[in-house]
């Protein structure tokens, strides 16, 4: 599972960022035409980054690692081969190079921000955030800087100062429309996180705005383009659901979990005999698979980060799942390339992920309350293999994890049972989009689908 698990985070952080940059690299393609017998330190050199421009990237490692077993202590080589590093997935060997060539070149923007990234595969935000500020301090217009350090910002909660750094983004005369779009959405976000609801409708309409002039299709990554579309359609269906006019002070209880968090965003509910708010509390991208694993990573860093700022409550609710359910990822993916069985890919994931979970979350929320993922929506008529499998695969992980949840002491709220029909499908009944409950289901759920412990039971 270790190349599941490498694939996910490099996807994962490509949402707001591209990748990698290779330096400067037209500048060093250039080869002069009387080539000596024994070629210079210059030509090596270029000739690995040449190799590398073009794609062929077994032969550029080997020039790479020709010049530094030479002694050559050129800071491009050490960035352009930490590049190749991490595409391997080799993160250990990739930061140790990128930090070479730091050490040779401080000034070196590029080495700063794939180190940055790097550190925050590896779990360490703080430490990313600090090298994406000095590549940015190097090089203010560096835009997938801006983007990679907006992200850290959210991951951490500082809502405020992702907000300043995006609206920095959008008055940039030299950053393009595709980092511009990225950056007013995340100012949405962090708009309906803070329950600002006028902020949240003035960027919904801005991000709109920026994706009809086009602006989406200058960002170059298919699976950035993808998500910021689907998000912000996301946003622009859930925003006339919520309910917006409680000016009450009442107690709030944390909600943490990717998108689905937002689904009930600051909603108010009657439990424990009091009428509390709920608090989004947003983990972009994370799946149980990744609190499943036994390394470390962004998202438990990212969870640990967000539980120091919301420990006003006992209780806490939780929703991660549904993106370990989906047909393009996660489970079924994982299962079918590996030769595994489904279910029991589905069973180990839920007990690693409860296993993480409870014992992080136990020391601060006395009462945790897991929330199911929804049946899945039918986007045709005759659903192929994969749609049948994932039908499949969500009823039992929702079977799985209620039993888990309630053996291990925590509530559970049956969004499935809820959600689907006779035939597993969506009922599309309590839903605002394909994917995302309906704040108006809230409080459905927790009269008619609230399961509580095994242990409360007499």
């Amino acid at each position: 599972m270790k190349e599941e698990q490498r694939k996910q985070k490099i996807n994962t952080i490509k949402t707001f960022s591209v990748r990698f940059t290779l330096g400067e690299l037209k500048k060093d393609m250039t080869l002069t035409t009387k080539t000596p017998s024994k070629p210079s330190k210059e030509q090596v050199i270029n000739q690995a980054i040449k190799l590398h421009s073009q794609g062929n990237i077994s032969e550029a490692a080997k020039g790479y690692q020709y010049c530094i077993n030479q002694g050559f202590n050129n800071h491009k080589v050490f960035n352009n081969y930490g590049v190749i590093l991490n595409g391997r997935g080799k993160l250990k060997e990739a930061e140790s190079s990128y930090r070479k060539a730091i050490e040779l070149n401080p000034d070196f923007a590029d080495a700063h921000c794939n180190l940055a990234l790097i550190l925050r595969d590896r779990g360490n935000l703080q430490e990313s955030e600090l090298s994406t500020r000095k590549a940015i301090e190097l090089n203010p217009d560096y835009a997938i800087a801006h983007s990679h350090l907006g992200n850290i910002l959210r991951d951490l909660g500082k809502l405020e100062e992702l907000i300043l750094l995006s609206k920095s983004t959008l008055q940039s005369n030299s950053i393009n429309q595709g980092y511009k779009l990225l950056a007013s959405l995340r100012i949405t976000i962090a708009n309906l996180l803070q329950k600002d609801f006028s902020g949240t409708l003035i960027n919904i309409n801005k991000t709109n705005e920026l994706i009809n002039q086009g602006a989406i299709k200058t960002i170059k990554d298919e699976k950035n383009r993808k998500h910021s579309f689907t998000f912000s359609r996301f946003i622009t269906s859930l925003y006339p659901l919520l309910e917006k006019d409680n000016q009450h002070h009442y107690s709030k209880i944390p909600h943490f979990g990717e998108s689905h968090c937002l689904s009930f965003a600051h909603q108010t509910l009657s439990i424990s005999s009091q009428i509390k708010t709920i608090q989004p509390v947003l983990i972009t991208g994370g799946k149980a698979w990744h609190f499943a694993n036994k390394k470390h990573n962004q998202w438990k860093d990212s969870l640990t980060q967000q539980i120091k700022n919301h420990n006003y409550s006992d209780e806490i609710f939780i929703s991660f799942g549904e993106i370990d359910c989906r047909k393009s990822e996660g489970i079924i993916t994982y299962a079918l390339k590996k030769e595994k069985n489904i279910s029991e890919v589905c069973k180990q994931t839920i007990k690693g992920y409860l296993d993480y979970m409870e014992k992080v979350l136990s020391q601060n929320y006395v009462r945790r309350y897991y929330f199911g993922v929804p049946a899945p929506t039918r986007k045709k008529e005759l659903p192929d293999e994969l749609d049948i499998k994932r039908i499949a695969i969500i009823k039992q992980y929702n079977s799985t994890l209620k039993k888990e949840v309630l053996t291990r002491g925590s509530y559970f709220l049956d969004v499935y049972a809820l959600t689907s029909n006779k035939d597993g499908a969506n009922n599309n009944l309590y839903m605002c989009d394909q994917i995302h409950l309906s704040p108006k289901c809230l409080s459905i759920l927790f009269k008619n689908y609230l399961y509580k412990p095994e242990a409360s039971i007499k």
